[in-house]
Formats: structure tokens, C-alpha cells, sequence
């Protein structure tokens, strides 16, 4: 597929000035589409980042002005990696409605996905996140979605699509079943008993903001496990990302997006992180896309140390931990990696597309319940939406 006809090339302003000196800049060291160079050569490249600069659905206007913004602060960083090829493929061009978009964006990441890249999208606003999932439901197997985000943006009531009902689509029993959810960091004053009830029926999760800023490593094997990470920008606070587009005092640190966003990088599964709901309009001195451009440097520096390294592919490096749980009616296996000290746990439930059981991330403080006769919740929770799934 030509993605030429799919994008609008980059054109930036020069900037005022550099941080770095030289051609130490990320822009010196990346393949960008621009009016003089189109897109070629694309399996060279492991990254592609996409531009998408629509907000039709928003529910509040204003981020289509983001991905330039954004992409203008982050070729200002330091270079990543020179192993880790990287192309700019520029702005998505603008469909005649809000689903042709959708369907742009599924079609350019299918052809993405077959050449093995991974994608870093700059929105727009967060109902972009419909054309992965489009992309996603393409392929067989239950795919793993991680939101970030102080609200979760689905509805019981029959509403027009906008970008706080976008997740209707995983809670659909029609087209939900390929789809796993988790939401971090949700304040708990923006969100309902019915929302929570809603996922909790569904064998799906939200985490609160305390519990996730108690102990933020405790994020890392939920980023581990997904495939498409959704972030709204208003999941941070606002004096730290003034210019979201449902700003609040309280939400995630700075640095904390940025230590999610390097587990994203580091993770083997991670193959769509997005960036949403930024609104250079109401931004101060252009810090909420500082912190987008940060957060995705991150993201890259990390995939630039990713490895692969799970219980199927890398046996080798991996150790057994049986538990005998007498509340489980049968053992719970983990398996600990002695290269990274990260945890699985086995869910005994034959995954079809690859053949074994299926295998969730987890941590040492989930081995360490199970060994203390308590069942880990995200244990029970998978073992009852796969069992569930698989039957039907």
C-alpha cells in the first residue's frame, strides 16, 4: 500500500532555538515525510509516528492543533538510539466524516502492523482510538487495551459517538469480545457506581488514581500485557499539563507519565501507544506538548532496550513457581524471568491462536498473595473473562 496518498508531509516552522548543539537532535536522526521527500523505504524503519490532526468527535474542540505542536517539541530532544530506525510519516489527511478517518487510520496501521512497526499516534482526540481498535479486531486473539485517563469514556444511554462514549465499543457484547480493558489512574468524583459496576460485570478494571500513584511499578505488568495504550493528557494534573482538554488538579505526576511510558517502551507487546485530548489553546508556554513530546521520547528510549523475553518464546530464561491454593480448587503457576526479574501468571486456559495457556503479566507482590492462600484479582479476573469468552 502507497501510504503517500494517506498523509499530508511535515512542514514546521524553523524553531527559535535548539537545546542541543550540533546534529545531536532527535530531528537530525529520524526519516521524515516532507514535501520534497516522499514516503520510501519503509521497511528500513521499526517506529512510525502518525499525526492525526482531527477532533470532529471531541466532546471538547481543540486538539486537532496538537500534533504539530507536539511533534515540534519533540524534535527538539536528544537523538534516540541510532539502531532504532524511526519515520515521521506526517498528518493523516483529513476524511470526508469522522469514520472515514477511523477507517484511514485502521487501513494505514494494518499495513503498519504487516511490516512489523510499531506506531506512536499524536491526536486528535481520544475517539481516534475507534480505528484501532478496527485495526486490531482484524487480527485473531483477545487484545489487551490500557486507557489513561481521570474519567472512563463509556455510556449506557444511546448517545451520538463522541470522545466520552468511544469505549461503547469494548463493552459491546457484539464487538467486545476481542477486547480486554484497563483504566489507570480514574478519579474517583468523575466517575459513577454504574460505570464501575459495568466493569466489573464484564470481568474488566479500573484502577484508582491513589492506588496507582501508591506504588507506580505496580503499573508495569498492565502496560506489559497491552497492545494499544490510550492517554489522555487530562489524566495528568493540571498544573502539570494545563493545556488538556478536561484539566483537573489532581492526577498523575509528570514524571509518572513518563515512567509509564518507558514500561510501554520497554514492553514486547506494546505495538500502538496514542497520545490524546491535548489542547494547545489553552496550553502556557506550550508545557502540556513539552510533556506529550517528553512522555513519547520516553516511550521510544525505552523500546530502544526492549527485549524479547516471555514464558512461551524465551524458556530458557524463565523459572516455575507452582502454588498449591486450596481457595483456587487447583495450582496457581508463575513464571519469574532471571534476566529482568519480571512475573507471569498462567491462566489455565488454552489460548487458540498460540496453543499453550494463556499468560498474564503480573508482579512478585501478586506471588506473594497466592503464597499467603489469597487469590490474586487479576488472576480470578482473567480466568473468569477467558473461561467465559471461550465458551461462547
Amino acid at each position: 500500500m502507497d501510504l503517500n496518498g494517506y498523509f499530508d508531509p511535515v512542514s514546521l516552522e524553523r524553531p527559535q532555538f535548539e537545546y542541543l548543539e550540533g546534529k545531536e537532535s532527535f530531528s537530525h536522526h529520524i526519516s521524515v515525510h516532507t514535501p520534497d521527500q516522499p514516503i520510501r523505504e519503509l521497511d528500513k524503519h521499526q517506529v512510525a509516528i502518525v499525526g492525526v490532526p482531527v477532533d470532529g468527535h471531541a466532546f471538547i474542540k481543540g486538539s486537532q492543533e496538537a500534533p504539530d505542536q507536539i511533534r515540534s517539541k519533540l524534535y527538539l530532544l536528544r537523538k534516540i538510539d541510532k539502531n532504532l530506525k524511526i519515520y515521521d510519516l506526517g498528518n493523516l489527511k483529513n476524511g470526508g466524516s469522522m469514520n472515514d478517518t477511523y477507517f484511514a487510520l485502521r487501513d494505514v496501521l494494518l499495513d503498519l502492523k504487516e511490516r512489523d512497526m510499531i506506531t506512536i499516534i499524536l491526536g486528535g482526540s481520544q475517539d481516534l482510538g475507534l480505528g484501532v481498535f478496527y485495526a486490531l479486531e482484524k487480527h485473531a486473539g483477545l487484545h489487551q487495551v490500557l486507557t489513561i485517563d481521570s474519567m472512563l469514556d463509556f455510556s449506557e444511554k444511546s448517545e451520538l459517538l463522541n470522545s466520552r462514549n468511544y469505549l461503547n465499543h469494548l463493552l459491546d457484547p457484539k464487538t467486545g469480545k476481542q477486547f480486554s480493558l484497563t483504566n489507570l489512574g480514574h478519579q474517583a468524583y468523575f466517575v459513577t457506581d454504574d460505570q464501575i459496576r459495568q466493569l466489573e460485570n464484564s470481568y474488566l478494571e479500573s484502577i484508582r488514581l491513589g492506588d496507582v500513584r501508591s506504588n507506580i511499578q505496580e503499573a508495569e505488568p498492565l502496560v506489559r500485557d497491552s497492545e494499544f495504550i490510550s492517554i489522555d493528557l487530562g489524566a495528568v494534573r493540571h498544573s502539570d499539563a494545563p493545556g488538556s482538554a478536561t484539566p483537573s488538579s489532581n492526577g498523575f505526576f509528570s514524571h509518572e507519565l513518563c515512567q509509564i511510558t518507558r514500561y510501554a517502551g520497554l514492553s514486547e507487546m506494546v505495538s500502538v501507544l496514542g497520545f490524546f485530548e491535548c489542547v494547545p489553546g489553552a496550553d502556557i508556554n506550550g508545557q502540556t506538548s513539552h510533556l506529550t513530546a517528553q512522555a513519547a521520547w520516553y516511550f521510544l528510549e525505552g523500546l530502544s532496550h526492549r527485549i524479547r523475553e516471555n514464558p512461551v518464546d524465551t524458556p530458557e530464561h524463565i523459572k516455575k513457581f507452582i502454588v498449591a491454593l486450596n481457595a483456587a480448587g487447583h495450582d496457581i503457576i508463575f513464571h519469574k524471568s532471571t534476566l529482568s526479574d519480571r512475573w507471569w501468571m498462567e491462566i489455565p486456559v488454552k489460548n487458540p491462536v498460540s496453543g499453550y495457556n494463556f499468560f498474564v503479566s503480573c508482579s512478585y507482590e501478586d506471588y506473594q498473595q497466592a503464597c499467603n492462600q489469597e487469590i490474586p484479582d487479576r488472576w480470578w479476573r482473567f480466568l473468569h473473562r477467558l473461561g467465559n469468552e471461550m465458551e461462547s
